[in-house]
């Protein structure tokens, strides 16, 4: 396996990914950083290894406060999942185990891909 190559289960989270990914604040710091605007949610992936963030590059998402509340920062990690594009979202304020990952995409990648939980994905760390 590659040091880039980042491989998977699919996994059932919270379902608080669409919550925070539909704020504006994130939305439109993921829109000029990132280059896209992502579908709500997240797909969450269990990883064999913990993911390996202090030696990737990162994209910091400033955090910000709105109507409804105070909202922290995250470190976002570009990757590609096949031919669509993608980033791995870690959040600064979380109790995430380090194997558990949050991706965002600009498509809802459990009906792009036909995923469901158990299914293994493959994705690489750019």
């Amino acid at each position: 396996m590659y040091m880039n190559e980042l491989k998977g289960k699919i996994v059932t989270g919270l379902g608080e990914g669409q919550y925070y990914i539909s704020r504006e604040g994130y939305r439109k710091q993921f829109n000029l950083k990132l280059g896209f605007d992502p579908s709500p949610g997240t797909l969450n992936l269990k990883l064999a290894e913990p993911f390996p963030q202090a030696e990737a590059d990162f994209i910091k998402i400033e955090g910000f406060v709105d109507e409804n509340g105070t909202f922290g920062g995250c470190k976002c990690y570009r990757v590609m999942i096949g031919d669509i594009k993608g980033a791995i979202v870690r959040p600064e304020r979380s109790s995430y185990p380090p194997n558990l990952i949050e991706v965002i995409a600009p498509v809802h990648l459990r009906k792009a891909l036909n995923l469901k939980d158990g299914d293994e994905l493959e994705m690489i760390l750019e």
